[in-house]
């Protein structure tokens, strides 16, 4: 046996071998008897389609990217194709937190929550890192106003 074989062995992640760990239930109080499963109530049902949106999450990429943005500056090309894939990773998540769904009009110069995804990539590739900075940390107030 390889030493790769034996550590898989000893977690009981053996595929070739019969070892398996299994969990059993132990009776904490022997003399009382476990309560067996009644019979399982039916689902509630769902009238229409619901749509599932989690909670709020930081993305770290676009952290990353900023923090990225301040040692890539010094170099001119680094620079632009920072500002290229931020771009993309903006109109990305913007495109994932729903932004400026919820709004009928958008102006340039208005509110940044009225923001499509497309307005947000052209704003961070024209404004590189200042505007990657206010699509970060305007990230949340986005978010609540578009669901």
């Amino acid at each position: 046996m390889t030493l790769v074989e034996t550590i898989r062995y000893y977690l009981g992640w053996c595929p070739q071998g019969s070892y398996r760990k299994t969990r059993t239930f132990i009776n904490p109080e022997p003399d009382l008897p476990v309560p067996a499963a009644g019979p399982v109530a039916p689902a509630p049902s769902v009238t229409g389609p619901a749509e599932h949106r989690p909670g709020y999450q930081e993305n770290i990429l676009l952290l990353i990217l900023l923090l990225g943005g301040f040692f890539l500056s010094w170099d001119l090309r680094l620079f632009a194709l920072g500002g290229i894939i931020s771009a993309l990773v903006v109109y990305w998540d913007a495109g994932t937190l729903h932004a400026g769904e919820k709004f009928a009009e958008e102006s340039f110069f208005g509110e940044v929550t009225a923001w499509r995804p497309q307005t947000w990539a052209v704003w961070v590739f024209i404004g590189s890192l200042f505007m990657l900075a206010v699509y970060t940390f305007s990230r949340q107030e986005i978010y609540d106003a578009n669901n």
